[in-house]
C-alpha cells in the first residue's frame, strides 16, 4: 500500500512546480474563442469608419454601400452614425444619397449627434437636387426634439411651395410628425393641409388626404371644393393611399348626402304603425310620402359610385 500511495503522490506531484503548488496547465484557462470575440467588438466596422474617414470618393461610395446593405440585412449599424454623419457635406451625390438613407433610419434613435448637425440639414433644403432636398426634410422631421419644432414649421412651409411633387408629398407626410411633437400648431398646419389639399399632383393628393385625417378630420368643410377631383382621380392614386382617400370619402358621403335607405325605414314604420294614426295622417302626409318614395340620388353620391368602382376589380383586399 505504502508503494501505491508513493506512487500516486508521485505521479500527482512530477509534473507539478517546484513548490508542490498545482500545474498551471491542470487550470482551466479562458478559451481563445472569447478572446476574440472581444477583440471582434472592439473592431466593429473598423475598417467601414477607416474607409468613410478616407478622402476618396470611390472608399467613401464603398463604404455606405456596404452600411446600407448592412441594414437592409437587418444587422445594426447606429455605432457607425458619427462616421457617416460627416460625409453629409460629401459634394459626392451618390454618397450623399446613401447618407441620407442612412440618416433617415437612424435619426430619429440619435437624435443628440443629428442635431450638431442640423444647420447642414437646412442648407440641404435648398439644394438643387429634389431627392436631396426631400431627404433633408425627412431627415428634420424624423429629429422629434422640441426645440426644432420652429424650423420644421418653416421648412413644411417652403416645401409646399417646392416645384418638385415628390418635395411637395414629404411635406404632407411631415405635417403629421410635427403635429405630434406640438399639437400646438394645428391651426398653422391647417393652412399647409389646405394649400395641399388643392395640390393638382397625384404623387400629393394621397399624403395631402392622410395628412388631413391625422390632424383635423372633423373639418370635413376642406373637403367640399376638392371633393369632385379627389373622386376622379382616386384611380390613379397609390394603393395605400386610395384606402386613406376611400375612407374619408365614405365618411363625407355619409355626413353630406341623403340617405337612400332612409325611405324604407320610413315605410316600414308606417307599416307596423297604428291604423287609425295612419288614416287620419293619411292625408296630410301624401305629398311628403311621395317625395319621399321618388327619392333621387345626388349627382355627386352618383360620381362617388361610380369612380369607385372599378376598385372592385383590385388585387388589395383593403380597397375591395
Amino acid at each position: 500500500m505504502s508503494s501505491s500511495m508513493s506512487m500516486q503522490s508521485a505521479s500527482g506531484f512530477s509534473s507539478g512546480t517546484p513548490g508542490g503548488g498545482p500545474n498551471p496547465a491542470d487550470e482551466q484557462t479562458e478559451p481563445a474563442s472569447t478572446l476574440s470575440i472581444f477583440a471582434l467588438d472592439y473592431k466593429k466596422h473598423e475598417d467601414i469608419k477607416h474607409m468613410l474617414d478616407s478622402n476618396k470618393d470611390n472608399l467613401k461610395l464603398e463604404a455606405m454601400r456596404r452600411v446600407i446593405g448592412m441594414i437592409a440585412k437587418g444587422k445594426d449599424a447606429a455605432d457607425l452614425f458619427p462616421a457617416v454623419v460627416k460625409n453629409v457635406v460629401s459634394k459626392n451625390m451618390e454618397v450623399k444619397k446613401l447618407v441620407y438613407v442612412y440618416l433617415m433610419r437612424y435619426a430619429e434613435e440619435q437624435q443628440d449627434l443629428a442635431l450638431l448637425s442640423i444647420a447642414t440639414f437646412q442648407r440641404a433644403l435648398k439644394d438643387p437636387n429634389q431627392l436631396i432636398r426631400a431627404s433633408a426634410l425627412r431627415v428634420l422631421s424624423s429629429i422629434r426634439v422640441p426645440t426644432i419644432v420652429t424650423i420644421m414649421m418653416l421648412a413644411i412651409r417652403e416645401a409646399v411651395y417646392d416645384m418638385s411633387p415628390y418635395v411637395r408629398k414629404t411635406a404632407a407626410n411631415a405635417i403629421a410628425k410635427l403635429y405630434a411633437l406640438d399639437p400646438e400648431l394645428k391651426e398653422e398646419l391647417i393652412a399647409v393641409i389646405v394649400k395641399l389639399l388643392a395640390d393638382k399632383t397625384i404623387l400629393v393628393n394621397g399624403s395631402a388626404v392622410q395628412a388631413f385625417e391625422q390632424v383635423c378630420p372633423e373639418r370635413i368643410d376642406l373637403i367640399h371644393k376638392n371633393y369632385r377631383r379627389l373622386c376622379n382621380l382616386l384611380v390613379d392614386i397609390d394603393e395605400w393611399s386610395q384606402v386613406t382617400v376611400l375612407n374619408m370619402l365614405t365618411r363625407y358621403a355619409r355626413t353630406q348626402f341623403v340617405d337612400p335607405n332612409k325611405t324604407v325605414e320610413d315605410d316600414k314604420n308606417n307599416f307596423y304603425g297604428d291604423e287609425n294614426n295612419s288614416k287620419e295622417k293619411s292625408e296630410n302626409d301624401d305629398e311628403d310620402s311621395l317625395e319621399k318614395r321618388t327619392y333621387t340620388m345626388d349627382s355627386d353620391h352618383r360620381l362617388l359610385l361610380r369612380c369607385t368602382k372599378p376598385l372592385l376589380q383590385s388585387r388589395n383586399s383593403a380597397r375591395r
